[in-house]
This record gives structure tokens, sequence and C-alpha cells, in this order.
């Protein structure tokens, strides 16, 4: 079946029955939290690996674009349904991203204690969770071509979080190794994270990671069945066809067998008639 898509329509607005894809970017139709949530990623390791002001100030600063940019794109959201009764719920979850941010540009000391990693930990949770929703909710098995790109820059993503987060991993190669093993849970044991962040960045790699491969599989595997169901539909539409054409042709010898039998009918009739004469 994917022999006959043509390019046009795997990456212009052209479709098919199962279209393979539309066009890439209109997935994204909330750009600016897309943006946010994402910078919010290296803003937490900043903030937890840094050891100068530098990276500190940098954290801050990610937290503050962040907040930013997720406020005005709840403000747009918010003016575009504001005459609907009922309110998103994910426009509350934004709401609780943002104060989030907010509080870790306040709230930051030299060692984090147990509250403040627990809090921290939960906005890491719920920033996944946004994310999640965000993106894995366009997933459908006509956007085959979408799910491999994320894919992919998934695990390049993951690889040089790790090679930036792990010091046993000296290249990044071995990075994008380790993510690749970590998201596939294989667990050679050659490369192995051994620092608190790079231990917490693993356990949401998995988590996300884990998420986006599943569903990259189950459709690479639905398109297969999906071109059984066409071959399917395709022979019960042949079989369908010749069936009509045979009850076409038993309609037309019936209509043969009454013109015949009613001309021998007027015969006899007539035949009868001059017998009586």
């Amino acid at each position: 079946m994917l022999s006959r898509v043509r390019l046009d329509e795997i990456f212009g607005e052209n479709t098919m029955k199962f279209p393979v894809t539309q066009r890439f970017w209109t997935w994204f139709t909330r750009p600016l939290l897309l943006v946010g949530l994402l910078l919010t990623i290296p803003a937490f390791y900043l903030l937890l690996g840094g050891t100068t002001d530098i990276t500190e100030l940098a954290g801050r600063s990610l937290y503050a674009a962040s907040a930013l940019l997720m406020l005005v794109d709840t403000g747009l959201q918010w003016q575009k349904n504001r005459n609907q009764k009922r309110r998103s719920g994910k426009l509350a979850l934004d709401g609780v991203i943002i104060a989030g941010c907010l509080l870790s540009i306040v709230f930051t000391g030299e060692a984090w204690g147990t509250l403040e990693w627990l809090l921290r930990l939960a906005l890491v949770a719920v920033i996944l969770l946004r994310l999640a929703t965000l993106v894995l909710q366009h997933m459908k098995p006509s956007h085959l071509v979408q799910m491999i790109v994320l894919a992919l820059l998934m695990l390049s993503s993951a690889g040089a979080g790790f090679y930036w987060l792990e010091p046993n991993v000296h290249s990044y190669a071995n990075g994008v190794w380790l993510a690749f093993t970590t998201i596939a849970t294989v667990g050679y044991g050659d490369i192995v994270p051994s620092t608190p962040a790079s231990k917490i960045f693993a356990v949401f790699i998995v988590l996300l990671g884990y998420a986006m491969f599943s569903i990259v599989t189950a459709n690479i595997a639905a398109l297969f069945v999906e071109e059984e169901e066409a071959n399917l539909e395709k022979q019960l539409h042949a079989d369908i066809r010749h069936l009509s054409r045979e009850v076409a042709a038993l309609r037309e010898e019936l209509r043969s067998r009454d013109r015949l039998f009613l001309e021998k009918e007027k015969a006899r009739e007539l035949k009868q008639a001059a017998q009586t004469e």
C-alpha cells in the first residue's frame, strides 16, 4: 500500500482514503505552549546540576521564558474559548505549570531539600503529562511519517541529554546508545546512569520514549493489517461485481424465457381462433 502513495500525498495536502500524512506543522496548533514546555527540560537540569552562578541564571531565565510563553498561549486560548460554558481542563493544567515555573525561579537554594525535590519532580511529571497530551493526541495510523520523525528527534535529544548529564558517557554516540537501551528497556549494562540528574532523566525518558516507540511499532503493524484489509475489501468488491453480473445474466435469461412463453401463448391463441372460425 505504501508503494502506491505519491510523494505529494506524503508531504502535501492531497490525501488518500487513509492519508499517510498531512502537513507536518499542522499538528502543532499551539507552538508557544510546545516551546515553553520544552524549555523547562534544560531549565530543570541547569538548576539541578549547575555549580556556577551562570548556570543558575540560565536555568532561571529559561524558566522565566517558559512561563512567559505559556502565559501568552494560555491567555490566547482563554480569549478564544471565553464564550464556552465549560473551560478546558488543560487550561487549568497549563496554569499549574506556569505557577510551578514561577516558583522555580523564586525558590532556588544551594541544595534542594526533600520537599523541594518532591515539588520539582511533581512539576516535571505534570509537564511530561502535558507534553504527552499535546503531541501524542495527534498521532494516528495515517501519521506514520510524523511519528517516526518525532521518535528520531526524541532519541537524538535523549542522547544529547545523557551526553550532558552522565559523566560515563564520553561521546554523543554513546549517549544515543544509552538513550536507545533506556527507551527499549534492554539494559545491557555497558553504560548506566550514575548521577542523580541522569537517573531522573532516564526515568522520564523511559516513560515518554517507551510510549512513543510503542505507538510507532503499533502503527507499523497497523499498516500491514490495513493492507490486508484493503486486499480483502478489493476481493470482496470483485466478488460483488461478479455476483452482480451473474444476477444480471439470470435476469436477462428470465426475460428471454418470458418473451418466448408469451410468443408461444399468442401463437396458440391465434391457432385456436383460426380453428374456431
